[in-house]
Formats: C-alpha cells, sequence, structure tokens
C-alpha cells in the first residue's frame, strides 16, 4: 500500500447522503475526523461534502454532525467543515458542479464515496421503462461521471469507495436491471482499482445483501417500507471503511451474504435468477 498523506487538508465527498447507507457513511467519516472513531489507513480531511436531492435532509444531517463532532479530541485544526450540495447527478452539469468547487478549493479529494442510486422490484416488462433507464443511469452513468471527472484531483493515498451489491453477483430475476447495473459497478471498481494502484490510488467496492434503509420503499413504489431481515447501514459501512482503509478491493460485510455469493457460484447464474424470482420476497406485491 502507498503512504497514506498525513496532511489533514482535504475533501472527502458522499453521494446520496440524505439517508440510509450514504447517511450512516457520513457519521462514520464525521466521527473520525473529531476522532472519535479510528480506521487506521483511512485518508485525512477537512472538508466533508454531503451531496443528495432532497435539502431539507442534508441540513439536517449536517447540523445532526455539527452538533455531535464540533471538536476533534486533540487537533483544532481539524475541526470538520460539512458543506451541502443539494444536485441531482443525472442532471447534466451536476457533477461539473462539484468537480469545478472542488478545483477552487485548491484542495485534494481524499475520499470520494459514489453510493447514489437505486433498484426497481418487480418483472421487467412491468416496470416503468423510464424508471429502469434512470437507474441505469443513476447507478451506472453517473458514477462513471464521478470517477472520471474527480480523477485530477485525487492523490497518492486518496480513496474511492463505489456501492455496488451483493446482487453484483447473480442475475436475479424480478430484479433484472439493478442486479445487471450492480455488475458494472463491480466490474468497473476492481478494473480501476488495477489502473490506479500505482498511482497510489486506492478504489474499494461495497457489495452489501440487504439493508436497513429507504431503498426497498423505493424499489416497490411505497408498498414496503423495508426490507425483511435488513442489515444495520450504520455496521455495513463500519465494516466497509476498515477494509477500504486496509487495502481490500472489495468486501461483503456479512458471513450470510458471502455465502450466498459463493452458492451462486455453485448454482450457476441460470438457476440464481430463477430463484430471485420464485423465492425471494417481493415488496412490489400488496400484501407480502
Amino acid at each position: 500500500m502507498k503512504n497514506i498523506p498525513t496532511s489533514t487538508q482535504g475533501i472527502a465527498i458522499v453521494t446520496g447522503a440524505s439517508s440510509g447507507i450514504g447517511a450512516a457513511f457520513a457519521r462514520h467519516l464525521a466521527a473520525a475526523a473529531a476522532e472519535v472513531e479510528h480506521f487506521k489507513g483511512l485518508p485525512l480531511f477537512d472538508e466533508l461534502w454531503l451531496v443528495a436531492r432532497r435539502q431539507d435532509r442534508l441540513t439536517s444531517l449536517a447540523e445532526e454532525l455539527q452538533n455531535t463532532y464540533s471538536e476533534p479530541k486533540s487537533q483544532a485544526d481539524r475541526k470538520l467543515l460539512i458543506r451541502t450540495f443539494p444536485l441531482d447527478l443525472v442532471q447534466a452539469g451536476s457533477i461539473d458542479t462539484l468537480a469545478n468547487r472542488c478545483r477552487e478549493t485548491g484542495k485534494p479529494l481524499r475520499l470520494l464515496i459514489n453510493n447514489a442510486g437505486y433498484g426497481s422490484y418487480g418483472p421487467f416488462a412491468e416496470i416503468s421503462l423510464e424508471k429502469q433507464l434512470g437507474e441505469i443511469d443513476l447507478n451506472c452513468r453517473a458514477l462513471t461521471e464521478s470517477c472520471g471527472k474527480f480523477f485530477p484531483f485525487l492523490q497518492e493515498g486518496s480513496l474511492v469507495i463505489n456501492v455496488a451489491s451483493l446482487a453484483a453477483f447473480a442475475p436475479l430475476g424480478d430484479f433484472a436491471v439493478y442486479a445487471a447495473t450492480k455488475a458494472y459497478v463491480f466490474s468497473l471498481s476492481v478494473a480501476l482499482a488495477t489502473e490506479w494502484e500505482s498511482r497510489g490510488i486506492r478504489v474499494h467496492a461495497l457489495c452489501p445483501g440487504p439493508v436497513q434503509s429507504e431503498f426497498a420503499l423505493v424499489a416497490s413504489d411505497g408498498v414496503r417500507q423495508e426490507v425483511a431481515g435488513g442489515y444495520s447501514a450504520e455496521k455495513t459501512t463500519y465494516r466497509c471503511l476498515k477494509a477500504a482503509a486496509k487495502g481490500k478491493v472489495y468486501s461483503i460485510p456479512r458471513w450470510n451474504w458471502r455465502i450466498q455469493r459463493l452458492a451462486s457460484i455453485l448454482v450457476g447464474p441460470l438457476a440464481s435468477a430463477r430463484f430471485a424470482r420464485q423465492f425471494l420476497k417481493r415488496p412490489y406485491k400488496q400484501g407480502e
């Protein structure tokens, strides 16, 4: 692993930060900046940028973090500046806005967490095509644009975390487009990890199973509030940061998720897709 910069000057960006996994990442990063939590090998930064569409959620989260982690335990000069950016990343120019602001600060980008994304439950032919194309646009195109346009600001020791999914490892019937987009995210992340390692830039893919968040609410068009058996977003992101800080290229934070991945490899892609369609609980159905 390349040397981690000791300077605290730098920026950390979290997209999709208004809830769920993104908000959990933001809390851990604020705690790390205040030296309340420790992730050995995690880049240091003095600005945390929270990006999402909902300004009210971002403002509330920023106030929570400022009130909870107002001062670091030791160095007063490490006081964290939190900025909010209410942006829809699929809109043209949104990522350019962030990149331009990053350029204006003159600071390096120490940590980039590409978390913004959503999924759609249900048979492909029964879900709005516009919604599924938007899913591809956000999960794949916007994430790729983010990696490309922020690359000039990454330096040796910087870390990029792309949020993929356990769905990246097998096709899923009735979850077709989402699984395909996350397979793309995982593949891109591993490829970039090999391309950028000579520059000392680390890339990590988080591959979680069901997590407690608003994901199910969006995926099911409001039918189900949460995923059955969803794991804590705080624990998922904590384990991800630990793994990424150690230089691992990807993480599957729970042992049962790792077993599911192995099972999908053993039975093959067609059986995995059929299993998902026939046996997984699908929140888009009323009464389930």
